[in-house]
């Protein structure tokens, strides 16, 4: 009871000092406070993150850019390509994109063909479309402890055209949706990085040396897992 009481009179004494320490005249500038730490807007759209350092809103973004298409187990699949996009709000935009598609056989099929067979495969040979792009975490993150990158993390949901080496069923419409990165290099460079799983229905044709070559084998669903890897040149507007 007595370590209880002690204790209690202990408390009492840090509360009592602190309440004294305070200058009960002084004023805190809170216009100040939400100026230098909080985002700037209307007094509804306060934030608790500090102003981005960059933006996008109301900017155009032209990108190049490289990737991988797993997609088929007997080709191995790459592209180049460019996109052009509109960002309305930093954390809105759509963007228009397109590239070429480069297939080539996989070991897979190497081994497959040391066999005396071949693959029925469908090579892409292309892509365009269009996407929504939501931002919805802007941020940084520290290098080694000795600089600062800033990034955000966008959402992705689209569709477009899938273009085969199929001529009787070339242009095959396709969905695709996928997640991203964009590092920030400076106020008009950033690199971005995406990945995209894109789905469409394809027609095989027969290539086996066969009283069948050439025939239609029927469709299938593809599922394409689209990793790119390119930079974006930011212009035009902003805030």
């Amino acid at each position: 009871m007595k370590n209880r009481t002690i204790a209690m009179i202990l408390v009492l004494t840090s509360l009592a000092r602190s309440a004294t320490a305070a200058d009960p005249g002084e004023r805190v500038n809170v216009d100040q406070i939400k100026e230098k730490y909080w985002a700037r807007g209307e007094e509804s759209e306060l934030g608790v993150v500090q102003n981005r350092l960059y933006s996008k809103s109301r900017r155009f973004e032209l990108g190049a850019f490289a990737a991988t298409l797993p997609s088929d187990p007997f080709l191995s699949t790459t592209a180049y390509g460019f996109s052009l996009g509109y960002s309305f709000t930093e954390f809105l935009g759509l963007r228009a994109l397109a590239w070429k598609s480069i297939a080539q056989g996989s070991s897979a099929r190497e081994a497959l063909e040391l066999t005396g067979k071949r693959a029925s495969t469908n090579e892409p040979q292309g892509y365009w479309g269009a996407e929504a792009v939501w931002s919805p975490i802007y941020g940084k993150l520290s290098l080694l402890g000795s600089s600062i990158l800033y990034y955000d993390f966008h959402l992705l949901a689209g569709a477009g055209v899938t273009v085969t080496e199929n001529p009787a069923f070339r242009n095959c419409a396709t969905a695709h949706l996928g997640l991203g990165q964009q590092f920030y290099l400076n106020q008009k460079l950033a690199l971005q990085f995406d990945y995209r799983m894109m789905v469409y229905s394809e027609h095989l044709r027969e290539k086996e040396i066969t009283a069948r070559l050439g025939q239609d084998l029927g469709s299938r669903t593809n599922t394409t897992h689209a990793i790119s890897l390119g930079v974006n040149f930011l212009f035009g507007g902003g805030q």
